[in-house]
């Protein structure tokens, strides 16, 4: 004899928990090839001797210390963009868990009060 499904279950199933870990990973990767692309594909442009290559990119040096528009910065760039990314990741699954588990949460009680 199976049970019967509850509302909160239902509930629980729709709004799933967001891992937090892996959405910190996958920030993280995506800010990571971004700065280190961004980077890149302007040292591999052609550009004229003594010309100032990234002039807007590297801006990113007064917030990122070591970061600098060349093939080491690329690399320095890459890991500050995985940290940073990473902690932007980790800080928006768990808002999102946290206004999930509120919206369940009043969603029961809701349920609840209308069931008395």
């Amino acid at each position: 004899m199976s049970r019967p499904i509850r509302n909160h279950e239902i509930l629980s199933a729709v709004f799933a928990k967001m891992d937090a870990t892996a959405m910190a990973v996958a920030m993280g990767s995506l800010c990571s090839l971004l700065l280190f692309l961004a980077t890149a594909v302007l040292l591999m442009q052609a550009s004229p001797e003594n010309y100032p290559v990234g002039q807007h990119l590297s801006d990113l040096t007064d917030y990122l210390p070591g970061y600098s528009v060349d093939w080491t910065g690329a690399f320095v760039g890459a890991c500050y963009g995985f940290l940073l990314g990473g902690l932007a990741g980790f800080f928006a699954a768990v808002y999102w868990n946290l206004t999930h588990y509120f919206a369940l949460g009043v969603m029961l009680i809701s349920s609840a009060q209308l069931a008395d």
